[in-house]
């Protein structure tokens, strides 16, 4: 069995139509917390043998605007005057959960909402090593989720649609793009799970 993940169901149309040969269809809620504490309450009665996480991304380059990005790297932000404990993972690979041939890569890194400020996102991409892949996005789920599959020793993926450049307008364009990017999540899913 393996799981097919979004934050929230009106993400991706269709999504209860992925539950196709082994996949099971999962919405886990938005949010790093809400995500961590379904999954963590998923994982005590069940254990997938992949885990594909599909959602959308904001970036900070407009070219990125409308693609779709395989990702395998994770990171946490830098926070200004604080520092994570040494034995927290500040930046990691996962084992690719599926083969996403045609998407190019990139990282993510955990954020709160969507960034408005560029200049922050940047400062708080301080964890992010530089062999990791480009661009770099910014999503709400997939780096707690990353981390705690990585523990389980559960190989994990996540498809991220960019919807919006990070800056002052970054909620508009997430809200005007929101629905194109979940077409194309649907569209793709189709490709990679039938």
């Amino acid at each position: 069995m393996r799981w097919l993940l979004a934050a929230h169901e009106k993400e991706i149309p269709g999504f209860a139509n992925f539950a196709i040969g082994d996949w099971q269809p999962h919405a886990v809620g938005v949010g790093q917390f809400a995500a961590l504490a379904r999954l963590a309450q998923m994982l005590a009665s069940n254990r997938p043998s992949a885990v594909l996480l599909a959602g959308t991304a904001g970036a900070l380059d407009a070219a990125a605007l409308g693609k779709l990005f395989a990702v395998q790297h994770f990171a946490y932000p830098s926070i200004p005057g604080e520092d994570l404990p040494e034995f927290l993972e500040r930046a990691f690979t996962c084992e690719p959960a599926v083969a996403l041939v045609g998407f190019p890569p990139a990282t993510v890194v955990q954020n709160q909402g969507v960034s408005i400020d560029p200049e922050k996102f940047v400062a708080n991409t301080g964890y992010i090593p530089q062999h990791f892949s480009h661009p770099i996005l910014e999503n709400m789920e997939a780096t707690c989720l990353a981390q705690l599959c990585l523990k389980f020793a559960i190989p994990f993926t996540a498809l991220l649609a960019v919807t919006n450049t990070i800056g002052a307008d970054a909620r508009a364009q997430w809200k005007k793009n929101f629905r194109r990017a979940g077409d194309e999540l649907s569209a793709a899913l189709q490709q990679i799970i039938g």
